[in-house]
């Protein structure tokens, strides 16, 4: 979830093989016959593809549902992005044209909050399980799945805090402000900072959770800025990282972003100075998978559900990085057992399950 998407969700802050797979449009189709006969059509309208995050979001689903397929869970499956810009009117347009396919469950990662809602609505009436993920949405028929901001810029700052020894000086990197969950995560920010009286905030800039625009955003305060021992942003430590090399000054402690050459850069230039990497989940995608089969079975699913955020600190970095390519973001390898895990702790109130970081040979 970084730039366009972040202006989505930190705005409401931010390949075919198959029958009918058009531009922007990946599935499988295993007819209708043998052990898939009868088994349901899953389809996922995701509103925006121009970014790492979003792709890793997208081909995660693919190879569970491909998986799911094979072993009989499902009919087909059908990804399709909408073109341009985070678009609804794109999105709905596809949503409804989706529609006309007969899918039994759509997935939905929103362009919109409010936007979506008449298109969603149409679907439940229609009959189809409507899971939305990745963000919040004014739709009461559609069950929702995300990650929660509060948890990400808690998980940004205080394992960073805590890495520089819980003082210093620090500049703080803001996401898309003036949107909701943008002033949620900044408010969460200046609330654990003031429980390091020890830290002060040298600076704050926009980065946008977005590394080229925090790159230049830090480069423009660094000549005015004393020793900076971190900078706590959402996702943008890479650029944040070239900004400090670019000054030709030490690379402090940041909130890198969760991709492979963020976690690959981290690692082989030897940063150990209380960096961390957290970003929302691309993995939810996976997870409204199983939601979306769980509801067709009749199981009893909870409407809204709070998902893990990933955070990877130094411990767990470099088993991160050996397995995820440059563009490719860290994604929780849900299972359709842990989804039910999950499902139990939201229905007992409990904590969520903390999902395995991967390995290498798995």
């Amino acid at each position: 979830m970084t730039a366009a998407t972040l202006a989505a969700a930190v705005a409401v802050l931010v390949s075919a093989c198959g029958s009918g797979a058009g531009a922007g449009a990946a599935g499988g189709d295993a007819g209708s016959s043998g052990k898939n006969a009868g088994k349901p059509f899953i389809a996922l309208s995701n509103g925006f593809i121009g970014n790492g995050w979003r792709q890793t979001m997208v081909a995660s689903f693919e190879a569970a549902a491909k998986q799911a397929q094979q072993d009989g869970l499902i009919g087909k499956y059908k990804a399709v992005n909408a073109p341009g810009d985070n678009s609804a009117t794109e999105q709905i347009a596809q949503i409804k044209s989706l529609l006309l396919q007969k899918p039994d469950a759509l997935l939905i990662d929103p362009s919109s909050p409010t936007a979506l809602k008449p298109v969603i609505q149409q679907a439940c009436t229609a009959g189809v399980k409507v899971v939305v993920f990745d963000s919040a949405i004014d739709a009461p028929c559609a069950h929702v799945i995300q990650n929660s901001f509060t948890d990400w810029a808690t998980d940004a700052a205080k394992p960073l805090l805590d890495g520089i020894g819980g003082k210093g000086n620090v500049i703080v990197s803001r996401g898309v402000v003036g949107s909701q969950p943008e002033a949620e995560m900044y408010k969460t920010t200046q609330d654990i900072l003031a429980t390091y009286p020890g830290v002060k905030t040298a600076a704050t800039v926009t980065g946008m959770c977005d590394g080229a625009t925090a790159q230049k955003a830090v480069l423009g305060v660094l000549s005015s800025v004393p020793k900076v021992d971190g900078v706590i942003g959402c996702g943008d430590g890479y650029g944040v990282a070239q900004a400090f090399t670019t000054a030709g000054k030490p690379v402090p402690a940041v909130t890198f972003e969760t991709n492979g050459r963020a976690l690959n850069y981290w690692k082989d230039n030897r940063i150990d100075n209380g960096s961390v990497a957290v970003m929302s989940d691309p993995g939810q995608s996976v997870a409204a998978l199983w939601e979306a089969l769980d509801l067709l079975d009749g199981k009893d699913v909870p409407q809204h559900m709070t998902l893990p955020i990933v955070l990877v600190e130094q411990k767990d970095r470099d088993a991160w990085a050996a397995v995820l390519k440059p563009d490719q973001y860290a994604a929780w390898p849900w299972t359709r057992d842990l989804f039910r895990q999950q499902v139990e702790a939201a229905k007992s109130g409990g904590a969520p399950v903390q999902p395995p970081v991967p390995t290498a040979a798995g």
